[in-house]
């Protein structure tokens, strides 16, 4: 929910709500979580992992994507998250060169940032866009796997 991804990103919980795993994301293609948490262990920052699906080869984000896309235009407009500042991280699989992942990943990351400026009245300046492309796939999954074609909300406060 919302509220939920609120509180991980911005709030001061020191745990994650039961049933959502810390320190990995997992997206398995036959049954997609709708929220993972994950730990950047060198940075010790955490983010929201969000099943975010794209037309192939486009930035053209799916409709099955949207409402968690919903849930993070109302928490961002949320009374107690109004001000706060994140940064949207799109990765790709290994599949294709690197420049060009390099690339989708930036354009898709900032399709992301458009539907919430669009839909949701965002002001852009909260919004923080960067692609990794193939940089950092999920641990313990195949770097062509399709689970590294993601999205990852941080917090940029």
């Amino acid at each position: 929910s919302a509220a939920e991804m609120g509180r991980i990103l911005f709030g001061n919980t020191s745990q994650a709500p039961e049933g959502i795993k810390m320190r990995s994301i997992s997206f398995t293609p036959k049954q997609k979580s709708p929220i993972e948490i994950a730990q950047n262990v060198e940075a010790e920052q955490v983010s929201v992992g969000l099943p975010i699906e794209f037309a192939y080869n486009s930035t053209e984000i799916l409709a099955d994507s949207k409402p968690f896309l919903e849930e993070v235009g109302k928490m961002l407009t949320k009374n107690d998250f109004a001000n706060k500042r994140l940064i949207i991280e799109g990765h790709t699989d290994a599949a294709g060169a690197d420049n060009y992942n390099l690339s989708l990943s930036k354009r898709r990351a900032r399709a992301v940032s458009d539907y919430l400026v669009q839909n949701y009245g965002v002001s852009r300046a909260r919004l923080q866009t960067k692609g990794l492309g193939e940089l950092k796939p999920l641990t313990g999954h195949d770097p062509y796997d399709e689970a590294n074609r993601r999205v990852q909300f941080y917090s940029a406060n």
